[in-house]
């Protein structure tokens, strides 16, 4: 479609969103070379507008069908599909469940929202492609938070309700994969994490979720919040299946350059002795008894970080005291960023990897035609982002990512000292699920607590494993690592499982 130039007084209103004050005779000349200018758009458009590459659609795909509520009682999926992977792969057999923001093509893409329902990728996103090339089927498109902008399983499409009790929701935002997992109707499943996505339901609901360290696994074809958060990762019912998911999706590609193309891998299950007698733990201090925490919960933490101790590993506290402000720091700087990547098509600018132009196109026009759709709780994060940006230049958003590569800094230091750092990975158990609040009501009044976003943020691998139960409610351990020390993690993580259940947890 060829490029429209603007009209003299559409220059004048984007010279007064720019804060540059035209003439009336500047109007005129930048009208004038606009209108020269934008016929050189007429290049990109003489190619092909989404290039072939690692993550292209390889296969005819069936649409997939929406459950009803019979088949589907806690709400967990978007989409049942059937896509079948390639022959003599290591995840022969498998069944997997997809994040309803990761790109499967020819299945429909929602976001967990009514606003940009109806848009069907047409290519692959690059775990999806790495899991059909080891074998594995994809069965279906998991229901998830609204936009990915809460954490407790509220979606366009009626709430996530825990399997574990559904008078109870099973967090967010990754919460239709969880739930899929502790169903078993899937071997494993996909989730993204941007502020404890992955772990926050992993730990509500009784599962395994490992968020990588940034960059280990491509983000190529999912929709996040913002590039410099956004992990995708395995949620499955055991160390050792977040294991062998890893191994097949770890490793940079050439449509992925967030991180180098060397990005180092390993067979993670290998890892998986359980042997902790040379493993130190740092536990963090400032992750524990928080104002609004449950006591419960850091009770049974402690708890199960004693299981390493008794399995030989070193076990000692450690303080970061920038870490209680940390979620809090997440935040403000999020907003921003949301700002960034709505205003940049639900992908942003400036950041070295493939974009899907299909989606920044379809995103586009669904955000102008119903942005009144959106969840009240991403209009507050972008009002306010607009507003910070607007009135105070981004000066806080400076200073927060400033203080962020501070914490970095705190945790890398802890980490040459200990192996992980050990904490809840949630505060509370699964907040409650009232039918009757409206959206406004659970924007005020429903919250989970968590220790997560720090991690997104600097980048370092954590796992939530479960730690046992509060009120018949579960609960999880959170264990972070160094950069690219997964393994590590992911072991410490297996002790912790082979000790509760040597207990008969």
């Amino acid at each position: 479609m060829p490029i429209r130039p603007p009209s003299t007084d559409e220059v004048r209103e984007l010279g007064e969103e720019l804060f540059l004050d035209l003439t009336p005779d500047e109007v005129e000349f930048y009208h004038e070379q606009l209108t020269d200018n934008l016929e050189e758009y007429e290049t990109i458009q003489s190619y092909d507008p989404e290039p072939r590459g690692p993550i292209t659609r390889t296969r005819p795909r069936n649409p997939g069908t929406r459950l009803d509520d019979d088949e589907d009682p806690h709400n967990a999926w978007v989409t049942r599909c059937e896509v079948e992977g390639d022959e003599d792969g290591s995840l022969s057999d498998w069944e997997v469940a997809i994040k309803d923001n990761v790109a499967v093509a020819g299945v429909e893409m929602t976001c967990g929202s009514s606003v940009v329902e109806g848009y069907v990728p047409n290519v692959d996103a690059t775990v999806v492609s790495r899991l059909l090339e080891a074998e594995a089927d994809v069965v279906g498109k998991t229901n998830m938070d609204d936009m990915a902008v809460t954490r407790v399983g509220h979606t366009a499409f009626g709430p996530i309700t825990n399997p574990r009790d559904d008078d109870y929701l099973a967090g967010g935002s990754s919460g239709g994969s969880a739930v899929a997992v502790v169903e078993g109707e899937v071997d494993a499943a996909i989730g993204s994490d941007q502020g404890g996505s992955i772990r926050i339901p992993a730990s509500l609901c009784g599962i395994v979720g490992h968020k990588p360290t940034y960059g280990l696994v491509p983000y190529t074809g999912c929709v996040g919040l913002e590039h410099t958060i956004d992990h995708p990762g395995p949620m499955t019912p055991d160390v050792e299946t977040a294991a062998e998911m890893l191994t097949e999706i770890a490793g940079s590609n050439a449509a992925h350059l967030r991180r180098p193309t060397d990005v180092p891998t390993e067979r993670y299950q290998d890892a998986l002795d359980g042997d902790v007698s040379e493993l130190s733990v740092g536990v963090l201090e400032e992750g524990f008894d928080k104002p609004k925490g449950d006591p419960g919960v850091d009770e049974r933490v402690h708890e199960a970080i004693d299981l390493l101790e008794e399995r030989g590993a070193t076990v000692e506290e450690v303080s970061i005291p920038l870490h209680a402000d940390a979620d809090t720091i997440h935040e403000i700087c999020t907003n921003e960023g949301l700002v960034a990547a709505m205003m940049g098509q639900g992908v942003g600018h400036g950041w070295k990897a493939w974009y899907s132009t299909s989606w920044v196109e379809a995103f586009g026009k669904f955000q102008r035609a119903q942005g009144y759709d959106f969840p009240p709780n991403l209009k507050l994060k972008l009002l306010q982002g607009m507003y910070t940006i607007e009135r105070y230049h981004s000066r806080y958003y400076a200073a927060g990512m400033n203080l962020l590569l501070e914490l970095a800094e705190r945790y890398d230091a802890a980490l040459e000292e200990y192996d992980v750092l050990a904490m809840p990975t949630t505060d509370v158990t699964a907040p409650e699920h009232d039918p009757d609040r409206d959206a406004f009501d659970r924007l005020l009044e429903t919250e989970v607590p968590a220790n997560t976003s720090p991690f997104n943020r600097t980048g370092h691998p954590a796992i939530s494993v479960p730690a046992g139960e509060v009120d018949g409610l579960p609960i999880g351990l959170m264990l972070a690592g160094a950069r690219f020390e997964d393994a590590t993690v992911l072991n410490a993580g297996y002790a912790v499982e082979q000790a509760r259940a040597e207990n008969g947890q």
